[in-house]
């Protein structure tokens, strides 16, 4: 928020993206999803509302691209308000298997992603999901019809996105050493 007010302090032209949780955040998870049977993300009982990195990059393109988007703040948002439960739900449907929810013990993820991130960034990103966990995460009135007008057509569904990743896992399984699809 500081660098918005910074923003608006200054005489500059500037549109601002406000993009919650990438949909693409969970292409990652391959192993846990589909060797262990677990969604690890804790996204907490209440949900986020995610979106998909395709649409983030689309609506930037709009708005450089095209006139009347200077001043503007977008809340970018997709259709699906996910918990951590829906998660596994959704991943059980689309790899046919059953996906458990690996809860939120935020000191064990806290130590998970020390394993693989500085202590700060791990510490940094505890807290953002522990927001996920207390309050959720979930678009705001109107944000989805922004979102939807400023690309004019429905932004893409988490289901739509797992079902696409596990054809994609599923076809890098059948041919190892090509490149991933995307």
């Amino acid at each position: 928020m500081a660098l918005e007010s910074a923003l608006l302090t200054f005489d500059l032209l500037f549109t601002i993206f406000r993009p919650n949780y990438f949909n693409q955040n969970d292409v990652g998870l391959k192993d846990p999803l589909t060797e262990a049977g677990i969604y690890p993300m804790p996204l907490g009982p209440v949900g986020i509302s995610t979106v998909d990195v395709r649409d983030i990059a689309e609506a930037a393109a709009i708005a450089l691209t095209t006139p009347g988007h200077e001043g503007r703040v977008y809340n970018l948002n997709g259709p699906d308000i996910v918990s951590g439960l829906g998660a596994a739900a959704i991943w059980s449907e689309v790899l046919g298997k059953e996906i458990k929810y690996a809860g939120h013990d935020m000191d064990a993820f806290e130590k998970q992603m020390r394993a693989n991130a500085p202590a700060w960034s791990a510490f940094d990103i505890r807290m953002m999901f522990q927001g996920y966990i207390e309050r959720g995460f979930v678009a705001g009135e109107g944000d989805l019809e922004t979102l939807t007008t400023l690309l004019g057509h429905a932004p893409r569904r988490y289901v739509d996105f797992a079902r696409e990743t596990a054809v994609a896992w599923q076809a890098d399984s059948l041919a190892p050493g090509l490149p991933a699809a995307a």
